[in-house]
């Protein structure tokens, strides 16, 4: 099984969807795509339909508030949605948050954005976001599961930046599906590249390799801008196994 996550950037407006955004998905063959920082624009139903001739025939996305970002996940095989809903002790929460159960083989997908929540004030958010997140992988670490999205947080993070999450997710026995080299966002501001897009993987799940890719960037000539609504992530590309899985 191969997935696929990018950040598109969209900041919560909607935005058309340039042609390029599912070309760009499509040479990977993903068997399911998780796309965060997604909004339901003017043209959502085209995007699903390039997604469709994909074979990616499947999708939810979380409800499209107003001024809110979402969740689109996509598959080839059947899916249904689960039962994890995020809390609402913040309005960014519940739309950055989308769980889907492959049907065939039953494998949870816990697609998600962590919000940045920056700012002294604000960050009792990004930790309250983690501990749900912690306790949402409890629930999953028996069953064959994904948790995958953005993040916002990076190896080496202080604990105010919720850096010790990660130790504490593989602390409770789940795989990193960690590329090797490569980061999958840099601040223009400052600079900085890091690595807060990930993959992992309940016990039941391994992977076999995992890359950042920035390949799109040469599709079109305003794919590397990384203006808003352009995407400024690198997608996360991880082929992954198990003993019921193809």
């Amino acid at each position: 099984m191969r997935v696929l996550i990018w950040n598109l950037n969209h900041r919560a407006a909607r935005r058309r969807m340039p042609e390029w955004i599912a070309a760009a998905t499509s040479p990977w063959a993903a068997d399911v795509v998780v796309l965060t920082e997604y909004v339901e624009g003017p043209d959502h139903d085209r995007f699903l339909g390039e997604l469709d001739a994909q074979g990616l025939q499947h999708s939810a996305q979380t409800e499209s508030r107003k001024g809110q970002n979402q969740v689109l996940i996509a598959s080839r095989a059947p899916s249904r949605r689960g039962y994890l809903v995020a809390p609402a002790f913040h309005e960014f929460v519940p739309p950055n948050v989308l769980h889907v159960v492959l049907e065939e083989s039953g494998v949870n997908v816990l697609g998600c954005r962590v919000p940045a929540f920056t700012g002294a004030g604000a960050r009792q958010f990004k930790r309250r976001t983690w501990e749900w997140l912690l306790t949402a992988a409890e629930e999953l670490h028996d069953a064959p599961s994904i948790i995958a999205g953005d993040f916002n947080t990076a190896p080496g993070d202080s604990a105010a930046k919720c850096g010790d999450c990660l130790a504490r997710l593989l602390e409770a026995g789940w795989h990193w599906a960690r590329p090797s080299e490569g980061y999958s966002f840099r601040s223009a501001n400052r600079g900085s590249p890091r690595q807060i897009d990930h993959v992992f993987l309940s016990p039941a799940l391994w992977f076999t390799h995992a890359e950042y890719a920035w390949k799109f960037q040469t599709l079109a000539p305003d794919a590397a801008s990384g203006t808003v609504g352009l995407p400024d992530h690198a997608m996360l590309v991880a082929d992954l196994g198990s003993s019921g899985l193809k």
